[in-house]
C-alpha cells in the first residue's frame, strides 16, 4: 500500500468516527437517571429484606441517613440497626420520583410511605425524601439520606421546579 492509499484510509476512518451518530446530551442524562433509578430500586430492595451485604455495597463508605425525627446515623450503625432487627421495614413504598443527575453524582427525590417495627414499635410514617448518588468504582452508590415530614395537606413533592 502506498503512502497516499495509507493516508486516504486513515483520513476516511476519522471521517467515518466523525459522522457516527452519538448520543446526545439528553439521551446521556436520561440514560444515567435510569441507572441511578434501577440501583434505587435494587437498594431499597435490599433494605426491605434486611440484605446487609447488599446494603453495604449500596452506601459509600462515610454514608449517612437522617431520619425523619432528625436522628443521623452513619453507616456502620444504621447497618446493625438493620441488621439486628433493630430497624425492621414492613413496606417501603416509594411513588413522585425525581432525579438531577449531574455527571458522575445524582439526586433523587420523591415521597415515601414506610411502614416499619423499631423494636415493638410500629412506625406509619409519610415522608419526603432526598438521596445523593455518587459513582464509585463504576457503580452507583447512596451517599446520603434524608426524610422529612410530609405535609398533611399535599404528601406529594412540590412540581415547582
Amino acid at each position: 500500500m502506498t503512502f497516499n492509499r495509507f493516508l486516504l484510509c486513515m483520513a476516511s476512518c476519522a471521517l467515518l468516527l466523525l459522522a457516527m451518530p452519538r448520543p446526545s446530551a439528553a439521551q446521556s442524562k436520561d440514560a444515567t437517571d435510569q441507572q441511578v433509578l434501577k440501583r434505587n430500586e435494587e437498594c431499597n430492595a435490599a433494605e426491605l429484606r434486611a440484605d446487609i451485604k447488599a446494603m453495604d455495597d449500596c452506601e459509600t463508605a462515610d454514608f449517612t441517613h437522617t431520619h425523619a425525627s432528625g436522628q443521623i446515623e452513619e453507616k456502620t450503625g444504621y447497618l446493625q440497626g438493620v441488621g439486628s432487627g433493630a430497624h425492621k421495614f414492613l413496606t417501603l413504598d416509594i411513588s413522585d420520583l425525581h432525579v438531577h443527575s449531574y455527571g458522575d453524582s445524582a439526586i433523587v427525590e420523591g415521597h415515601m410511605h414506610l411502614r416499619a417495627d423499631n423494636l415493638g414499635k410500629i412506625a406509619d410514617v409519610q415522608n419526603i425524601f432526598m438521596t445523593v448518588w455518587v459513582k464509585q468504582h463504576g457503580k452507583w452508590r447512596e451517599s446520603a439520606w434524608i426524610a422529612v415530614g410530609a405535609p398533611k395537606s399535599n404528601p406529594a413533592v412540590s412540581e415547582n421546579r
